[in-house]
């Protein structure tokens, strides 16, 4: 079994523990206190062994800066911006990682305190008085309620952390996949006005990656764009095959675009920013979780009215790293 699959198991043990013990009724004390600390336990697994595997991906991380550096001996503009925002991402996902463990550690241990320290009282035989019993079994309830609740949300945090890994590689034409992508989206640009572009140096271009994943955050990014943009424009994607078999991909669109500091924070997780009343602020930080799944990097550009570019640099091949993964 994967470390994926096992994190996956004992994320979903905690949380079924954790219903349990919160939802069936005529539960003894006892057996529900239990099932309580057992789903505690198995949360803590969990994101012990998910630190592990976070720990390979900042190995992984470190290596795509080397790759990076040794693009910029080509003298690509493009590719030395691409680097100085991939560390800034690699800083803001470290900073991420450690907010969720500290997260996790806290939101675990005052709700299991709370229970423990009613539970010894109730124990202890020293409660005689059957009004008292009968509250500190209620503040019992309330906080394992609570404690499912937590369980739930880091249960969801969870996943999205998995998710930086890709379990299947594909083999299949890049530039097929954007050139049907946009052809798609056609359609709906048109009727606001906007035209999309698709402009690349190579009729084909064999990527290995995850197909599906790529798809959606593609979707994603030209969704952003035709919500965005307020007006009508262009959107251009552009793609490109360097010397070194890293995919220089842009997605420029001519919009409102945003401030420099704004766009620098796009790819955070429930990040909306000043116009995010249409959206959840979850869509362009699955583009980032995908950039890094696929060994590469992705940046956001943009000035008022100057519109926004998102763009990759992406191995196109995965050699070792795949089997890795």
């Amino acid at each position: 079994m994967t470390e994926k699959r096992i994190i996956s198991v004992l994320t979903l043990g905690g949380l079924a523990c954790g219903l349990l013990a919160a939802l069936i009724p005529g539960l003894s004390f006892p057996v529900r206190f239990l099932l309580a600390a057992a789903a505690a336990a198995l949360i803590i697994a969990s994101v012990m062994l998910n630190s592990r595997v976070q720990v390979r991906e900042e190995e992984k991380l470190r290596a795509m800066q080397r790759r990076l550096e040794e693009a910029e001996s080509h003298g690509s503009e493009a590719v030395a911006r691409v680097q100085e925002e991939a560390e800034k991402r690699r800083a803001q996902s470290k900073e991420k990682l450690a907010a969720f463990y500290s997260k996790t550690a806290h939101s675990l241990r005052i709700p299991i305190s709370v229970i423990q320290g009613y539970a010894d009282l109730l124990g202890s035989g020293l409660i005689h008085d059957e009004n008292v019993k009968r509250e500190y079994l209620s503040k019992i309830r309330e906080r394992t309620e609570y404690l499912n609740t937590v369980l739930g949300q880091l249960l969801v945090e969870a996943r999205v952390q998995a998710d930086f890994s890709i379990s299947v590689w594909e083999r299949f034409d890049l530039i097929e996949l954007l050139r049907q992508i946009t052809e798609d989206m056609r359609e709906a640009a048109q009727k606001l006005g906007i035209d999309i572009q698709l402009i690349s140096d190579v009729r084909r271009l064999p990527f290995e990656g995850d197909r599906t994943r790529l798809t959606r955050a593609f979707y994603n990014i030209l969704e952003n764009s035709l919500k965005y943009m307020n007006a009508a424009g262009k959107i251009t994607v552009t793609v490109s095959l360097m010397e070194d078999k890293q995919v220089f991909l842009a997605f420029k669109d001519d919009g409102a675009g945003m401030d420099r500091e704004e766009a620098e924070h796009v790819f955070e997780l429930n990040y909306q920013g000043s116009n995010g009343s249409h959206g959840n602020g979850m869509g362009l930080y699955l583009v980032y979780v995908t950039a890094l799944a696929h060994h590469g990097t992705v940046s956001a550009r943009s000035s008022p009215g100057k519109g926004m570019s998102i763009v990759f640099l992406l191995p196109q091949e995965q050699g070792e790293k795949a089997d890795s993964a």
